[in-house]
């Protein structure tokens, strides 16, 4: 089985290599998106990749995260499994990982355990998507808040919660500043506050953000 390793620490590769303890498997270790990038165009076609999501990005082609380098694998490996590894426990940086990538695991850092990680590289997960019990609780807090399944309404959120006006939104969205605020406020009502900043409040004591 041809496995694919990525991930910006050499040590992690390692330690991965070290549960796994199989020889038969080969592995393949790269530290950056843009190594992925190179790897893969090359005609490397992994059974599995195990991506990192928070590595160096290759920015000429707009690779930015593991999430990026899972949907080009998928292009040239459209049988690799793939499983995404995070330290992100935040909520909504959680489901749009899930939903951009619908990887075959997703794994938060905290919930990493050995024996799982085993048994997910070597079984056929294809049936079904394995998510950690933190990116399952992620996953599953999104999918109670209606608003926040709309992707724009999550992105907005993202913006407000990073400091950016509401008219200042609207250079990175395709919405009039009206249409933003016709979106925040269905938010407002949905989590019950008056303001855009009571609804940041919320959201990060909920653990969304």
């Amino acid at each position: 089985m041809n496995i694919l390793l990525a991930d910006d620490h050499l040590m992690t590769l390692e330690g991965y290599i070290s549960i796994l303890n199989n020889p038969e498997y080969q592995y393949s270790k790269l530290l950056t998106c843009e190594q992925i990038y190179h790897w893969i165009i090359q005609g490397n076609t992994p059974d599995v990749a195990v991506l990192d999501h928070d590595m160096l990005s290759y920015k000429e082609l707009e690779l930015n995260s593991g999430a990026d380098c899972a949907l080009l694998i998928r292009q040239y490996a459209p049988d690799c499994k793939i499983i995404l590894i995070t330290a992100h426990e935040e909520a909504v940086i959680l489901y749009n990982m899930y939903k951009k990538t619908h990887p075959d695991a997703l794994i938060v850092k905290s919930d990493f355990a050995g024996e799982i990680f085993r048994v997910l590289v070597g079984k056929d997960i294809s049936e079904s998507s394995y998510l950690s019990p933190k990116a399952k609780a992620a996953v599953k807090s999104i999918m109670n808040r209606l608003t926040l399944l709309d992707p724009t309404n999550r992105e907005i959120l993202m913006y407000l919660s990073h400091g950016f006006k509401i008219f200042q939104i609207q250079d990175f969205i395709t919405l009039s500043t009206s249409g933003i605020q016709k979106r925040i406020s269905k938010m407002l009502q949905e989590f019950d506050v008056s303001d855009y900043q009571e609804l940041i409040v919320l959201v990060k004591k909920e653990g969304l953000l």
